[in-house]
């Protein structure tokens, strides 16, 4: 009589408790956009945008004092690119209207745990993404001069 060795079952055992895993305790969605946060920093080329304005940073805010809605302007820096990012609120979702400054042609994706969208840069560098949920929200800016990758911070919208 022949046998295997004795791990030839193991696949299908660890698919088997993966899927009792998933059902009885599943891995809550921030847990996941953080892992998936901590692999994009596998590439070395990625320059991170540091957080340099944010209207939201005032005294009122500090206090606890809401005003109800309006806009949000923030500011990102990175290796002498800027995207600035107007956030509006829209019901329960925002709108973000931002600009790349230099103006360069580009893509962005606007990252949050629920939803990930790629949007086009145009020649002057403005975008545009709307329907973007509530909570963190990142942004992945890819200039099309070659390899040039500068993502923002995670920001709470």
């Amino acid at each position: 009589m022949t046998q295997g060795p004795p791990h030839a079952g193991w696949p299908q055992l660890a698919a088997e408790l993966r899927e009792v895993y998933d059902a009885v305790d599943p891995v809550p969605p921030e847990v996941l956009a953080v892992a998936s946060g901590a692999l994009a920093w596998r590439s070395i080329d990625v320059d991170l945008a540091a957080l340099v304005a944010d209207s939201a940073d005032t005294d009122d805010r500090l206090a606890g004092v809401r005003d109800g809605g309006g806009t949000r302007l923030v500011t990102f820096e990175a290796d002498g690119v800027v995207i600035e990012v107007e956030v509006a609120e829209t019901g329960d979702t925002r709108r973000l209207l931002g600009q790349v400054i230099p103006a360069a042609t580009a893509s962005v994706v606007v990252e949050t745990p629920a939803a990930i969208t790629a949007v086009d840069v145009d020649a002057l560098g403005r975008f545009s993404a709307t329907g973007v949920g509530r909570g963190p929200v990142r942004l992945t800016c890819t200039l099309r001069d070659g390899d040039h990758h500068v993502v923002t911070s995670w920001l709470a919208i």
